[in-house]
């Protein structure tokens, strides 16, 4: 196998290879990385030069780095269009591509930063070459057992706030063109902890969801007001939550009762199998996701620099 530089808009129909592979999220869009200003990419190819895959170069001010935030960009690595049919040689085909990949990145870069999905379950061509694994854990829900199992899986406290919820006669309102969604009360969080981003790149990230119908804003609203709101964006497996809000402290309700009626959503309009609640390395979040059934799920940040420097502190989550 062998890796060349290239662009996004060298890949024909490069959002629906996306949706065919192997482990494709929709943060490998080509609008998303747009975005993102990370149009490059490493190129793929196998030994009959048959392009297999892609990985997105997430740019740094430094030109010699790749820095991938998972605050802003929950998944990247490698995108695999194709595996063999036969275990042993799936096993073989995505260590090939992960070696080729380090080599390149080792001689290319001198500090790499990035996560894989949690498709990429084995890492060890990387791990062989010295980038460090940082562990981390999403939770998922498999919408494929129905409302009704989901909501009967859910823990007593959620179950509660739904309840709570409907005999306030709280209003569940899907959001299409983000009429109440407030996006800089959604980046309430990443201004608590001074968290660069701006609430502009949001906007228009959110907005590229919604016309692409990749996304959805949903809301709750009470007395004509607005007390809670979440965005999701999806591909063509997975819907990942990835912002949300409450306007008060009585009206934490709202959150449960928009997660269950979003499922409910998702389920009736045949979007996605699974959604996944992000954000997970803090253990009052992790708290939060189990309360729904959902289930853990494995992904690793790999770092890498060529310097040997420790990373002393790839786990220092802060105090949240």
């Amino acid at each position: 196998m062998h890796i060349e530089v290239g662009n996004i808009h060298d890949i024909q129909n490069i959002n629906e290879k996306i949706d065919n592979s192997f482990n494709g999220t929709c943060f490998a869009y080509d609008w998303f990385l747009k975005l993102k200003g990370s149009e490059n990419i490493l190129k793929i190819y196998d030994e009959k030069d048959t392009l297999v895959g892609f990985m997105p170069i997430f740019n740094s001010d430094k030109e010699k780095e790749i820095s991938q935030s998972t605050m802003y960009i929950p998944y990247g690595g490698p995108v695999i269009f194709n595996l063999p049919k036969e275990e042993r040689n799936k096993i073989r085909f995505i260590r090939n591509i992960e070696k080729s990949l380090g080599n390149y990145l080792q001689s290319h870069y001198e500090e790499v930063n990035f996560s894989t999905d949690n498709n990429i379950i084995d890492i060890m061509p990387f791990i062989r070459a010295n980038f460090i694994p940082e562990i981390r854990y999403t939770y998922k829900l498999d919408l494929t057992m129905g409302i009704a199992k989901i909501y009967d899986n859910f823990g007593r406290d959620r179950k509660k706030d739904i309840r709570k919820a409907e005999k306030r006669n709280v209003e569940f309102i899907v959001d299409s063109n983000m009429q109440y969604f407030d996006v800089n009360k959604a980046m309430k969080w990443e201004a608590k902890y001074n968290f660069e981003s701006t609430s502009e790149f949001v906007k228009k990230y959110i907005n590229a969801t919604l016309n692409k119908q990749r996304g959805m804003c949903f809301v709750a609203r009470e007395n004509g007001k607005t007390i809670g709101g979440v965005h999701i964006a999806w591909d063509s497996h997975t819907a990942y939550i990835l912002y949300s809000y409450y306007e008060k402290e009585n009206d934490d309700v709202a959150i449960a009762f928009l997660y269950y009626k979003m499922f409910e959503y998702l389920i009736n309009n045949n979007i996605v199998n699974y959604v996944d609640f992000e954000g997970s390395v803090f253990e009052s979040i992790e708290d939060w996701n189990i309360s729904f059934g959902a289930y853990q799920s494995r992904f690793y940040n790999l770092h890498w620099n060529n310097k040997n420097n420790l990373y002393l502190d790839v786990y220092n989550y802060g105090e949240k």
